[in-house]
C-alpha cells in the first residue's frame, strides 16, 4: 500500500513538532532527587487560585457542551481591553489562531515572512497551507531584524509574523523601531504580533503589541493564558484584529473549540490583579538572578523579557545533558548555538545555577 497517494504532497516538508522531555521519561534517564523542568516556557507555579476555585464550580457541567461563541470571555475581554467585542476572537491556545489565520489568509503559492528561530508553528501552519515560509536570520544577540524582513516581503507575501518577545531568544523590539516597521508594509500584508510573553516586559522602551492596535489597519495581535497566568494545561488564548478578519476566523475555527475549563478559569485569572503582579516580581527576580550569574561565569546571554533566558554555550547538545543529570531540564538548539533556560520558581532558579556553577564555574 503506497500511503504517501492518500496525502497532500506538501505535507512531506511539515515536521511534527517534538515536545520536552515528559518527567516520566527523564527519571528513567537521571538519579536526581529533585527534577525541574524549565523546558516549555511554562509557569513553575499552579494556577490562580481564583483559577482553580472557578475549575471546582464548574466541574458538574462537563456533561454539556462548552459555550460555543465563548461570549462571557469575549465579553471580559473587551471591558478588560477596552477593544470591542466583534474584534475579538478566543482561541485553543495562541497556537491555534496562528493556524486559523494561516487557513484564512494564505493560498498556495503566497508567501509569509517570519523571524528564525522564533515559534516553531509559524513555519508549520504556513507548510500545511501549501505556502512559502520565508524565514530571516535573527541579527546580532537575539534581535529581530525588521529592516531584514522588510526586505523579504513582495506582492504575494500575505502575513507576516512578529514574536515579541522573541522565543528562544527573549528579545524584544523597540517602539520607535517597531512604529518605523509598522509604517513601511504594504498594506496587502497582515502583521500579526505574537504577545505571548507580553506580560513578562518590564523594559519601558519595548513596544507593547496592544498599543497599536486599532481595529483599522491590517493588524492583529495574539496573546495567552498559558504563560503568565499557568493555564497551558487546558488551552485558552484570544487575539485582537479588524471584524473582517475575525469574522472569517469564526467561520474557520471548530465550533466549540475552547472547553468549559478554559473560559472559566481565563476570566478568574483576569480579575485577579494582584496575583498577576506577585507573579510578574518573582519572574523579574529569577531572571535577574539567572542573568547575574551568566555573567559571573562569563557566559553570554540574551537580556530576557520573558519567562526564559537564552544563553550561548559551545556545546547545546553537550551542556543539556550535564544539566539533565543535575535534575535541570532545558531546551538546547544544537544549530542556534545556546539553550533556553526557563525561569522556574525559587527552588528551581537555585537548581539552575548551583547546575551551571558546577559545569562552567
Amino acid at each position: 500500500m503506497d500511503w504517501q497517494s492518500f496525502f497532500r504532497s506538501n505535507l512531506e516538508q511539515v515536521e511534527t513538532y517534538r515536545p520536552g522531555l515528559r518527567e516520566e521519561q527523564v527519571r528513567e534517564l537521571v538519579e536526581a532527587d529533585d527534577l525541574y523542568k524549565l523546558s516549555s516556557n511554562e509557569s513553575p507555579l499552579p494556577p490562580f487560585p481564583a483559577a482553580l476555585e472557578a475549575l471546582q464550580g464548574k466541574l458538574s457541567t462537563l456533561n454539556e457542551y462548552p459555550d460555543g461563541s465563548s461570549y462571557e470571555l469575549t465579553q471580559y475581554l473587551s471591558e478588560h481591553y477596552h477593544v470591542p467585542a466583534e474584534e475579538i476572537v478566543i482561541g485553543n491556545g495562541s497556537n491555534e489562531l496562528i493556524d486559523l489565520i494561516a487557513a484564512t489568509c494564505l493560498d498556495p503559492g503566497d508567501n509569509a515572512v517570519y523571524p528564525w528561530p522564533s515559534f516553531v508553528v509559524y513555519r508549520s501552519s504556513t507548510l500545511i497551507q501549501n505556502a512559502e515560509c520565508r524565514e530571516v536570520p535573527l541579527k546580532g544577540v537575539g534581535q529581530l531584524d525588521l529592516d531584514g524582513m522588510l526586505a523579504r516581503i513582495d506582492g504575494r507575501t500575505k502575513v507576516v509574523y512578529i514574536c515579541t518577545p522573541n522565543n528562544p531568544s527573549g528579545a524584544t523590539v523597540g517602539k520607535a523601531e517597531f512604529e518605523a516597521f509598522l509604517e513601511r508594509v504594504p498594506d496587502h500584508v497582515l502583521v500579526v504580533a505574537d504577545a505571548a510573553y507580553e506580560e513578562f516586559i518590564d523594559d519601558e522602551t519595548a513596544m507593547k503589541p496592544l498599543d497599536y492596535f486599532d481595529g483599522k489597519r491590517p493588524y492583529a495581535v495574539l496573546r495567552t493564558f498559558s504563560k503568565m497566568y499557568a493555564l497551558a494545561g487546558i488551552r485558552c488564548g484570544y487575539g485582537f484584529a479588524p471584524a473582517p478578519l475575525i469574522e472569517v476566523l469564526h467561520k474557520v475555527r471548530e465550533p466549540f473549540n475552547v472547553n468549559t475549563l478554559a473560559q472559566a478559569a481565563a476570566i478568574a485569572s483576569l480579575k485577579d490583579g494582584e496575583e498577576l503582579a506577585r507573579r510578574v516580581a518573582l519572574n523579574k527576580l529569577g531572571k535577574e538572578r539567572l542573568q547575574a550569574n551568566f555573567e559571573t561565569l562569563g557566559l553570554r546571554y540574551v537580556p530576557s523579557q520573558a519567562n526564559f533566558v537564552w544563553v550561548e554555550v559551545a556545546d547545546p547538545a553537550g551542556t543539556f545533558d550535564k544539566l539533565l543529570k543535575r535534575g535541570v531540564i532545558v531546551r538546547a538548539f544544537p544549530g542556534g548555538g545556546g539553550l533556553r533556560v526557563g525561569i522556574g520558581d525559587t527552588q528551581g532558579v537555585n537548581a539552575t545555577i548551583a547546575a551551571f556553577n558546577e559545569i562552567f564555574g
